[in-house]
């Protein structure tokens, strides 16, 4: 009896002993892009809101970026763009999404390359 009892007093602190930090969440969040028409040809754009160890292009584009402060992402984008999944980024904890932001700086005209109007543009981050 006793031993059973010194058994399971064992069992028990040994899975106390297991409920240490949790694993990491380590992977990639997608920034998507809405735009209002096609126009667009290069995007000057900011992430924010925590670490964001690289930045791909989604479908193909070429793409630049740099981390000027810490929780800051800059990044420009060029190719064809358009609505639907843009980035994906690398991120030390995915469950984190809510405190990543994106905001567009500048849109060009992949013709012409005219500066456009970016509030005709928005930008999301999602898993």
């Amino acid at each position: 009896m006793r031993r059973g009892l010194l058994l399971a007093a064992a069992v028990g602190l040994l899975a106390a002993c297991g409920k240490g930090a949790e694993p990491s969440r380590a992977g990639e969040l997608t920034v998507g892009l809405f735009e209002a028409g096609n126009d667009a040809g290069a995007l000057l754009l900011t992430i924010s809101g925590g670490t964001v160890e690289s930045v791909r292009a989604a479908g193909g584009q070429q793409v630049s970026y740099s981390t000027p402060a810490v929780g800051t992402t800059r990044v420009v984008i060029l190719g064809t763009l358009q609505t639907g999944e843009l980035l994906k980024i690398q991120v030390p904890d995915t469950s984190r999404v809510a405190d990543y932001t994106a905001r567009i700086d500048q849109v060009a005209d992949k013709v012409t390359f005219a500066l456009l109007d970016p509030s005709a543009y928005s930008l999301s981050v999602h898993r």
